[in-house]
């Protein structure tokens, strides 16, 4: 939704998130463009399968060091073995030296008793040394390992970051930002950059090993991806169109742009249980479905923008928004006014006649608001759309509803 430009700039920011997380703070309003934060991404994403592809290396070089600890150890308990068995003799080798009675045969006994004991304590401390330098290479590799590990982590969760922001990009257009559910998935099969992003992220992951040792390959890759992108901005907006279009035609959504009939109004009031001024400002906005969308008429009363609707409605009503102006102030403005004389309030309390406003873009206006509708109630809502569909009867949108206000 546009307006014309203000001089009048609002930096306060003061968002609320309620439990039904239907509302997103301004936080989120600092977005980039949806191509530098999808390849940002994607390199991301390639950068954490090298690193954990690094990972495996490391993985098997402690599995090495392990085995090796193992044969180590076996080789000491069957030189320990052997060593008993030195030091306590057969009996049967026992009863040979004894009957032989030769007291030279006793002192070569001892003598060789005394060198395979010294050879197996140097193969002791050879054993031990090499078991100490395999602990201390898998120790090592551990190290490493786990040193990967976290960078893969935080490239991880970057990219998750990065493909948020993506997901709850904020365009700027009131009945795109409001396409969700079914119709939202089939509108994303139909675009032609899905396909798109498909195919770069097929590539990526074959050369996603290589990323590490080709890093300059990988930057002329993304100079390329993002040329590409450049091109082929005409199908997505194509893409974008046809998610405009087949959004009327959703099963699950009321979208009324033709006037109303006085019956068509009243059925509607009957099912609602509204007081007088509830029912002033309900009844001015329906009545006005239908008229066109004019930011030049917008004082004409044939013709409105979503500010100038919401103005008109509560003036009907006996309630000045615009507090002593006379005149229909921006959307951002309203709000600014409204929240500065407490009339803001938590979404729970959403009646009929309510102020909802959208918001989160970075337009220098205050908590980047940008459109405003008004609350009917059953969940529906009307408000000045833009000039192709004028003033609209149909389901509330959440998505950017940042703020809510009852001006009495």
């Amino acid at each position: 939704m546009e307006f014309k430009s203000s001089n009048t700039v609002f930096q306060n920011k003061n968002c609320f998130v309620d439990d039904m997380k239907r509302f997103v703070c301004d936080e989120a309003a600092r977005f980039t463009t949806n191509s530098n934060e999808a390849a940002s991404a994607s390199i991301d994403e390639f950068a954490e399968r090298g690193v954990r592809f690094s990972i495996e290396k490391n993985k098997r070089a402690i599995s090495k060091q392990r085995q090796i600890i193992r044969e180590l150890d076996a080789k000491k308990e069957e030189l320990l073995k052997t060593k008993m068995e030195s030091i306590h003799p057969s009996e049967d080798k026992d009863d040979r030296k004894d009957s032989s009675g030769s007291s030279h045969s006793k002192e070569t006994d001892s003598k060789e008793k005394a060198e395979g004991s010294h050879q197996v304590k140097e193969k002791e401390k050879e054993l031990d040394s090499k078991k100490e330098k395999a602990k201390k290479e898998k120790s090592k590799e551990t190290k490493k390992a786990g040193a990967k590990a976290a960078v893969a982590n935080l490239l991880k969760a970057k990219a998750e970051l990065s493909n948020d922001l993506v997901a709850n990009n904020v365009t700027g257009d009131a009945l795109k930002d409001g396409n969700t559910g079914l119709m939202k998935l089939l509108t994303f099969y139909l675009n032609p950059m899905t396909y798109v992003r498909k195919l770069v992220a097929m590539v990526g992951a074959a050369i996603a090993p290589y990323i590490l040792a080709f890093m300059a390959v990988a930057s002329v890759v993304l100079i390329i991806v993002m040329f590409i992108f450049s091109i082929l901005k005409p199908l997505q907006e194509i893409g974008n169109a046809i998610s405009n279009f087949l959004s009327l035609f959703s099963a699950t959504e009321t979208f009324v742009n033709e006037d109303m009939s006085q019956s068509e109004i009243d059925a509607i009031l009957d099912e609602l249980s509204l007081d007088e001024t509830k029912e002033a400002v309900v009844s001015f906005a329906l009545s006005k479905v239908g008229c066109s969308y004019d930011q030049n008429n917008r004082t004409s009363g044939t013709s409105f923008d979503c500010s100038s609707l919401a103005y008109y409605a509560w003036q009907a009503a006996g309630v000045d928004i615009s507090f002593g102006s006379g005149y229909p102030p921006t959307a951002a403005e309203e709000a600014r006014m409204l929240e500065q004389r407490g009339c803001s309030l938590g979404t729970m309390d959403l009646q009929p006649g309510d102020l909802v406003f959208y918001g989160g873009e970075g337009n220098r206006r205050y908590m980047g608001i940008y459109h405003v509708a008004i609350y009917i109630g059953n969940g529906m809502a009307v408000e000045a759309l833009n000039e192709t569909y004028g003033v609209v009867y149909q389901r509330l949108r959440t998505t950017n509803a940042i703020m809510v206000c009852r001006p009495s």
